[in-house]
């Protein structure tokens, strides 16, 4: 039945932000690619340890930032920077690309300015650094809209084409399930709106903060758990298989760190009121 297309591909309203990093320590490598992929509307489409690789795959990608470590063997960061401009002229895809350079060398600090990167700081960096250089990234790529200046304001409208559009609120959403080149949003368990944007597109949409993927065809909404098992994930009833254990980083890292110990007992006695308690001390 596709009777539904959405208005959320309009590329005005969101741009998809196409993130590199190139950084010589594998370590730097996986905690950047864990920020990017916790980054809303952001998505890293190449990383290495190699510079002289970067160098040629910077002559094909499409992308918008480049995070770019300076101390590296045989190519440097600032050997990139300097052939920049050459590789903006030979591949449109990065014309508007953005530096965000992360260095152990406070010494070039100066340098920076003379090559325009959008941001840099040093190594070792607290994530809240990462994500002031990524605000600075989206506010170069992105003029603000209505949803940039209200967080309350979350939400899309979908429709036929040329009939009425209804909204529909993030929070409204209980999961969302792949189908081909199709997305269905369970909004109950047995509501869907059936949308012609594919799994991958959607997760990129829905905000990280509240949404997770736990399985190569399912996303849950994290505020509509009502409890987790090796196998599944519980919402309000409705069960969603969960994918290999370690495959889906943020939702296990997202478990652990929001889980306690304890169990769940029910006393035998009805305990008084407030009110009774102070009339016992009163007959006392």
């Amino acid at each position: 039945m596709k009777t539904i297309e959405k208005i959320m591909k309009q590329e005005k309203r969101r741009k998809k932000i196409r993130a590199a990093i190139v950084d010589d320590d594998p370590d730097i490598v996986d905690d950047l690619k864990t920020y990017v992929d916790l980054s809303t509307g952001v998505e890293c489409v190449y990383a290495t340890t190699n510079p002289k690789e970067a160098l040629v795959a910077l002559r094909s990608l499409k992308l918008d930032v480049l995070f770019l470590d300076i101390e590296m063997p045989i190519v440097s960061g600032l050997d990139i920077l300097g052939q920049l401009a050459g590789l903006k002229r030979i591949n449109p895809g990065i014309a508007g690309l953005q530096v965000v350079v992360c260095s152990t060398n406070r010494e070039v600090g100066d340098k920076m300015f003379h090559y325009e990167v959008t941001d840099y700081f040093l190594k070792p960096f607290e994530r809240d650094r990462f994500y002031k250089a990524m605000d600075k990234v989206i506010a170069k790529l992105q003029k603000y809209g209505l949803n940039d200046l209200d967080d309350g304001n979350k939400c899309f409208f979908y429709g036929a084409r040329g009939q009425e559009k209804r909204r529909l609120n993030y929070d409204e959403i209980i999961y969302i399930e792949a189908k081909d080149d199709q997305t269905w949003i369970w909004t109950d368990e047995k509501v869907y709106i059936e949308v012609n944007v594919t799994f991958g597109d959607m997760i990129l949409w829905l905000p990280k903060a509240n949404f997770a993927q736990v399985h190569r065809s399912f996303a849950v909404s994290l505020n509509h758990i009502t409890a987790i098992t090796a196998a599944y994930v519980i919402l309000s009833g409705i069960e969603i298989k969960r994918g290999e254990k370690g495959k889906y980083k943020y939702f296990d890292q997202w478990i652990e760190q929001n889980t306690i110990t304890g169990r769940l007992n029910r006393h035998g006695i009805v305990r008084d009121t407030v009110e009774k308690w102070e009339n016992k001390q009163t007959e006392k």
